[in-house]
């Protein structure tokens, strides 16, 4: 089975749990999943994922891919149950188990900001209304706050659990989905991927951002806090998101430097610039 294509282990997973389709056919991947366009014999159309073989967790490496996905599904239910439809999720939502397993999940409408900005370029002033759009939307999931019984979601290591939220842990760019609106700019909708979800204190959901745009655009994570701010009516402590997004800088540098020179240094001076500040 391993030496199968993944659309061919997309469909043997779906049979083999009882799914009738119509077809299986490649999407656009992730770094962490092999996804999938499935439309199934009733004509309805889901999305289908398969962990990569060298995929994990930077915040918990020996978790296996069927503990992960069962942990996106349960994080999925949160907040379908507690955040009234914003944003929205891929639900109904159900796991494929197998070697490797799978799952199937509803469809979020919508185009990640990513596809925008690496195809066509995005200017500075729609960039910035994105990230205060991502402030927002945030600010929706930390709604969900760390039971006494948490479930199979895990705790951040080492964190501070006294008010501890949902946690995406993933939340970048090509994650979030929604449509430029004429006039209006950038209306996210929608965020996948929630295989990394953690319970934790709010700044620590920042740390990919950090990376991935942050790093590149320092300036737009006071768009992004004032988003959070209207939303939640909390100004988090940029202190405290700067420590965050420097001990992610930190990790990254540590566990999985950048192989291109440019980024790599990027990080550095980062690191140094935020230390400066806290």
């Amino acid at each position: 089975m391993a030496a199968d294509p993944p659309e061919e282990v997309m469909r043997q997973l779906l049979v083999r749990s009882g799914v009738a389709v119509q077809s299986v056919r490649a999407a656009r991947s992730g770094r962490e999943h092999h996804l999938f366009h499935v439309v199934l014999a009733d004509g309805t159309v889901r999305m289908g994922k398969i962990p990569r073989a060298d995929w994990r967790d930077p915040h918990w490496p020996a978790r296996v891919p069927m503990v992960a996905l069962a942990t996106e599904a349960h994080a999925i239910s949160l907040v379908a149950a507690k955040v009234a439809g914003f944003p929205a999720v891929p639900e109904p939502y159900q796991l494929l188990p197998g070697d490797p397993p799978g799952a199937l999940m509803g469809v979020v409408a919508g185009t990640p900001p990513e596809a925008t900005l690496f195809k066509h370029g995005m200017d500075p002033r729609t960039l910035r209304m994105v990230c205060v759009e991502m402030g927002r939307m945030m600010a929706e999931i930390h709604r969900v706050r760390r039971p006494d019984s948490p479930g199979i979601i895990p705790d951040l290591p080492g964190a501070d659990l006294s008010d501890a939220r949902l946690l995406h842990m993933d939340f970048h760019l090509g994650n979030v989905l929604g449509n430029f609106q004429l006039g209006q700019g950038w209306k996210l909708v929608g965020i996948v991927d929630w295989t990394c979800a953690h319970w934790g204190p709010r700044e620590a959901d920042l740390g990919e951002l950090g990376a991935s745009l942050f790093a590149t655009n320092p300036e737009m994570l006071d768009d992004f806090l004032v988003g959070y701010r209207q939303r939640s009516g909390i100004a988090l402590a940029r202190s405290r998101v700067l420590d965050c997004l420097v001990t992610e800088l930190e990790r990254r540098l540590r566990d999985d430097p950048p192989q291109e020179p440019r980024i790599h240094n990027l990080y550095v001076a980062r690191v140094e610039d935020w230390s400066r500040e806290i």
